[in-house]
Order: C-alpha cells, then structure tokens, then sequence
C-alpha cells in the first residue's frame, strides 16, 4: 500500500494512459501522479474530459465522441526521492515529442505556402 505509516519511504503511484480512438488510432496521455490513490485521480480526470467533451493531446482536441476507451497500461509504485525525477523526465519527453511535431507541421505548412506561390 502506498505511504503505509509503517513504511519509512513514502512512495508516489505514476499511472500511464493510454487513449484509444473509434478510427483505431492511440497514442499515450501524460502520466497521472498520486501519493495514496491513482484509480480516484484517473477515474475523476477521465470524467472531467467526458464532461467536457473533449480530449486535449498535445496540439490536437479529440471530440469525446471519438474516444474509444482510455486505458491504464501501467501503474509504478516509485519512492518518493526517485519519482519526482521521474516524472518530470517523463514530462520533459512528452513536451520534447510535442514541440518536435509542432515544427514538423510548421515546416510542412511553410513548405505548402512557398509550393502555393
């Protein structure tokens, strides 16, 4: 159990999600962090985005409509000390592949305007 006041480390619970889409296409969702109760944080984030309508991944907004389901893939159990480190590099990786693709689209874009002209 995580942070059971007999353990001397407290631990952080990372879960990684996955969303899947009716078109068949997924792609992995930032990771969820909690101290004692992942399942409530996911289970109340995916609500949120149902209630909202829609599901943010980096620059694209999915209609809820086209979520197929969102899935646990896996849960980490990390000491407290190492998980903080951890989950800013898996932060750092997931806005490192966002601005990648924003470039990649922009020189696409730039490309076309030049083609156009």
């Amino acid at each position: 159990m995580a942070n059971d006041p007999d353990t001397k480390n407290p631990v952080l619970l990372i879960a990684q999600l996955r969303a899947h889409l009716v078109s068949g296409a997924s792609f992995d969702l930032l990771p969820i962090k909690h101290e004692q109760d992942v399942k409530s944080e996911v289970e109340s984030l995916v609500q949120s985005w149902a209630e909202s309508g829609f599901l943010v991944h980096g620059r694209f907004i999915y209609p809820w409509q086209q979520v197929k389901q969102v899935e646990v893939t896996q849960v980490e159990e990390i000491p407290l000390e190492i998980a903080h480190k951890r989950y800013e590099e898996l932060y750092a990786a997931e806005r490192a592949r966002t601005q990648e693709d924003f470039w990649r689209t922009r020189q696409k874009t730039v490309k076309e305007e030049k083609e156009k002209k």
